[in-house]
């Protein structure tokens, strides 16, 4: 069962249980002599009848069609047409079925003249069909604002889906840009490197096209993932170029979003490598608390010049608005240069995904 079906079997269950009370109730009051008085119950249930066609005359179609369209005056004279026709009908059905029963009461000297009582009657139904009809409107307007809050958060879970399937689309082919780049280069120094590449390349977009696909995947593949790109990029580091990693071995319990660390170690060897510079590249990625995860690149710092397309900085960019979508205030990212010191430090607190 859906939960729209769900919360509207709910819904109808209470509103039985309610008027079932309510019609219920004067039994318990109600007798005559030892036994129970059946007219006197109808003459009381009359009015209850009709108190539930304003309710839900209200509830379905006048405060929809008037007061959710601002039409204020609409909606009273509405009610109004309504009182005026359920009290027309209920005078006519006292009249036609319970006249001898007023007639007897007439005869009780602690009850008021016939006259008296129907304008105290009058004046009862009036009290309550207009209470009734607030009650109507107060009750659905508070379900039509929890319907709108509830439509609101799933209007906002489905644009933040659409958004990150949006930067997930960027991530790939940026992904796979840099990294055929980094094969090609490879091509005119070691061509067996170069084919050993583009076999753990394949190993890689398989994990980019489906295990990545999923909302949160195992901390522990996502790291090896990582370590199979910095193995891959690694082939073609000349011997002047340090790379230190420290990577830790995650529980199989923790989980995160992926492909998180991927921008900051593509950075890193985008940028942190001169082809005859000394340079060095140190790649950290440790629980620095019992939910807390930090990935720690610093690298020496050789910027692109402008007209590298390779070096637009989408991938930074992209996790980015990725960690403000999937873990908002859950998460520091610090990108510094110092010097000739590049170092990009992204902490976040496992286990609150949005």
């Amino acid at each position: 069962m859906s939960e729209t079906r769900k919360n509207s079997s709910v819904q109808l269950s209470i509103h039985l249980i309610l008027w079932g009370i309510i019609l219920f109730f004067p039994l318990i009051f109600i007798y005559s002599e030892g036994e129970r008085n059946i007219i006197r119950y109808l003459d009381f249930s009359l009015p209850i009848v009709f108190l539930m066609v304003v309710f839900y005359t209200n509830y379905f179609l006048i405060i929809r069609r008037y007061l959710f369209n601002k039409k204020i005056w609409q909606f009273f004279l509405a009610n109004l047409i309504l009182f005026a026709l359920c009290l027309l009908v209920m005078d006519l059905i006292r009249q036609f079925f319970f006249s001898s029963y007023y007639a007897q009461l007439s005869t009780n000297k602690h009850v008021p003249p016939k006259d008296k009582m129907r304008e105290i009657i009058l004046y009862r139904d009036i009290i309550s069909m207009s209470v009734t009809a607030g009650l109507s409107t107060a009750i659905k307007m508070t379900t039509q604002w929890y319907q709108s809050q509830a439509e609101q958060k799933e209007l906002e879970k489905l644009h933040i889906e659409s958004e990150l399937q949006n930067l997930k689309h960027q991530l790939n082919p940026h992904f796979l840009f840099n990294t055929l780049n980094n094969i090609y280069s490879l091509i005119s120094i070691n061509q067996e490197n170069a084919q050993n590449a583009v076999h753990q390349l394949s190993n890689l977009i398989r994990y980019v096209l489906y295990e990545s696909d999923h909302p949160k995947v195992p901390l522990s593949k996502d790291l090896n993932f990582t370590t199979n790109y910095i193995k891959l990029m690694s082939l073609r580091l000349p011997s002047h170029v340090k790379l230190d990693t420290e990577i830790l071995n995650a529980d199989e319990s923790i989980t995160i979003a992926p492909l998180l660390f991927i921008s900051l170690v593509e950075n890193a060897f985008k940028h942190g490598v001169s082809p005859v510079l000394p340079s060095y590249i140190s790649i950290r990625i440790s629980m620095t608390g019992a939910n807390e995860l930090e990935c720690r690149v610093e690298n020496s710092n050789f910027p692109k010049p402008e007209a590298d397309k390779s070096g637009s900085g989408i991938g930074l960019i992209n996790l980015r608005k990725r960690l403000e979508l999937i873990y908002p205030s859950a998460f520091e990212l610090t990108i510094e240069e110092i010097g000739e010191k590049y170092v990009s430090t992204l902490t976040l607190k496992t286990g609150s995904e949005k």
